[in-house]
């Protein structure tokens, strides 16, 4: 049989992407106790499009991180959104595009500088409860080895998209996926990635309700995907990623461009995706539930990243004050983040989403790209939809489209 190992920590976070390692590198920070564990060992890969908007390098930048994650980025001053026709809409506004495997090599790289533990590769095996309380977790050393048991006063959970350790933590609201998104990485010919500095997303016929994206990186290499919503009132034409994918680079103009001139340097790899702030209770007490685990990645856009961060910041910040605390505070913290993220992100995420409803009809989609053409109104509200300056729903709404036709 093998060994269980015990450990103590003031706090424990299950997951060392995004959401996790800020939380790990508040925390640590403030002198606490943290124990970071994840199941991969790092730098890791991670299905994402990698791409970082204006609120993901505005969170890197809280965390004292954004000059050494711009430093691995590719920069990009501009995104076109394309309607089902071929028309685009382009918006103005700083963005990157950096991997995964690098972006999150970093965040972990920062939480261990400001003084947190991590342990990998750990499977996680079940939830420690005490009366109703979340005191902890027990992991499995991937690969054989020995158990680990970790008691803490307060666990989060950055676990991403998975179910089980929802389930684990009786905190699952949703069984399944919001979206499913498979993506390609190409290297191409230094006069091509020269040539293609803007982000592109298409807003297709083949994907509604969903979207393809070409995102160029550092190096010459892009990163091609499509996503899809699993809404079964809109289903697009197939529900296999793989397929879409296929259809998407084979009819997006630009797509097809690009990879005809590139060759492929990792396989068609896909994920599912929690969207919309739903499908995960975002707190019990003795737990927060944080990043993709609580929903935090946007409708119509699939970008997670930058609130994925900020949930671990609101989660430091809250769980450095009530460490060493009384049982009644720790309990509250539970009260207080959950109430912070719903009024700081509700109205957003839920604007989004009918965002993404009313994007799922291509005739919209082509009437807006037409007047983005032809007006300012539509390319000013989506750079300030990517600034978080405006809300969707100036926009997506009668009204909206009434400005749109006039401005």
């Amino acid at each position: 049989m093998d060994s269980v190992r015990c450990e103590a920590a003031d706090i424990l976070i299950v997951g060392a992407g995004p959401s996790g390692a800020a939380a790990a590198r508040v925390l640590a920070a403030q002198g606490r106790d943290v124990l970071l564990i994840d199941r991969c060992t790092f730098p890791r890969d991670k299905i994402c499009g990698d791409a970082l908007i204006p609120d993901a390098l505005n969170a890197l930048g809280r965390l004292g991180l954004d000059s050494r994650v711009r430093a691995e980025s590719r920069p990009s001053s501009s995104v076109r959104v394309y309607a089902p026709h071929g028309r685009y809409v382009s918006a103005d506004v700083a963005l990157g595009c950096v991997p995964r495997r690098r972006l999150d090599d970093v965040l972990l790289q920062g939480a261990v500088a400001s003084g947190a533990r991590f342990a990998a590769p750990y499977t996680l095996t079940h939830a420690l409860e005490r009366e109703g309380h979340v005191v902890g977790a027990g992991f499995a050393q991937r690969g054989g080895g020995h158990a680990l048991t970790v008691h803490a006063n307060y666990t989060l959970l950055a676990t991403g998209a998975a179910l089980r350790p929802l389930e684990l933590f009786s905190v699952a609201e949703r069984r399944t996926a919001s979206a499913l998104a498979v993506r390609i990485y190409v290297h191409t010919p230094e006069h091509v990635a020269d040539a293609t500095r803007h982000f592109s997303i298409s807003i297709d016929r083949t994907i509604c309700p969903g979207y393809g994206w070409i995102f160029p990186g550092p190096g010459g290499v892009f990163n091609l995907g499509v996503g899809y919503f699993t809404d079964p009132s809109q289903a697009p034409p197939t529900t296999n990623p793989r397929a879409l994918l296929a259809r998407f680079l084979a009819s997006f103009a630009p797509a097809r461009d690009i990879m005809s001139q590139a060759r492929s340097v990792s396989d068609v790899r896909g994920a599912p995706l929690r969207t919309a702030l739903t499908g995960a209770a975002l707190a019990r007490p003795g737990l927060l539930v944080i990043g993709e685990a609580a929903g935090l990645t946007y409708p119509f856009t699939g970008e997670g990243i930058g609130k994925a961060i900020e949930s671990g910041i609101i989660a430091g910040e809250i769980l450095s004050r009530v460490c060493g605390a009384s049982q009644a505070a720790r309990d509250a913290a539970a009260h207080e983040y959950a109430a912070t993220i719903r009024a700081r992100f509700g109205a957003r995420f839920r604007a989004y989403q009918l965002a993404q409803r009313w994007l799922s009809r291509p005739l919209l989609s082509d009437f807006l790209a037409w007047r983005g053409g032809a007006g300012t109104y539509v390319s000013e509200q989506l750079r300030s939809l990517l600034l978080e300056t405006a809300d969707p729903r100036a926009l997506f709404s009668c009204a909206g489209v009434l400005r749109a036709l006039v401005r």
